[in-house]
């Protein structure tokens, strides 16, 4: 469970960012975008704010979830050589189930650059498919009407047969809210019948700075 957790958390769904974060595809059958008075700082999650260090993460998930010890897991990404502390919380959202939330530290900072909540059959959760969809169309709303820019804003647009951007936005200083949901397919039982959704997943994501991510990477001209 725990490698799982891992590569669902964090390495399947890390640094996936939608190539066409200029364009705004709210369309028809969509929810409107609404210009709201009011401009939203992404800050992190809940107490946990972008820049802390482990240990100020460590209480923060306390605060938030009551939860301390071996109730946080700690795992090493070999590869980006970032780290990540994980927790399984239940109803973020009500009828949402199980969530887990991952907690991204920097390669070379050590501290918190990006956070990761993941819902549904991606983690192992019984969730049912509608309720995973249900909570999606519940967050987008949310997001909607808290004042992210207009400029690059992004609702409900298809990533292929199997995931769709829920909601994309920024705030002023560049930081970025996404929402993924992913929906596992079967085959159909009959040749001309359609395909049955055996599963959803969802990711809702914070990030300091999309563009530059506190990751290793080879040096130039290596």
């Amino acid at each position: 469970m725990v490698m799982r957790t891992w590569i669902a958390v964090v390495l399947a769904g890390l640094w996936f960012t939608a190539p066409t974060m200029a364009q705004n595809t709210a369309s028809s059958g969509q929810p409107p975008v609404v210009q709201s008075a009011k401009q939203v700082k992404v800050e992190g999650f809940r107490n946990a704010r972008f820049g802390m260090t482990e240990a100020q993460v460590r209480d923060a998930i306390g605060k938030d979830f009551k939860l301390s010890g071996d109730a946080i897991q700690k795992l090493e990404d070999p590869t980006e050589r970032t780290s990540a502390l994980i927790v399984k919380v239940n109803d973020l959202l009500p009828d949402s189930g199980p969530a887990v939330v991952a907690y991204l530290l920097g390669y070379k900072s050590k501290k918190l650059f990006r956070v990761n909540v993941i819902w549904g059959q991606e983690i192992g959760s019984p969730t049912k498919p509608q309720q995973i969809v249900g909570t999606a169309n519940s967050l987008r709303n949310y997001l909607v009407a808290q004042g992210y820019r207009q400029e690059g804003l992004i609702l409900n647009q298809s990533l292929g047969p199997d995931n769709i951007l829920v909601f994309q936005g920024t705030d002023q200083q560049g930081r970025l809210t996404e929402l993924v949901l992913g929906i596992l397919k079967k085959p159909p039982a009959q040749p001309d019948a359609q395909p049955e959704i055996a599963g959803a997943s969802l990711r809702l994501s914070y990030v300091e700075k999309p563009a530059e991510p506190d990751i290793y990477r080879v040096p130039g001209g290596f």
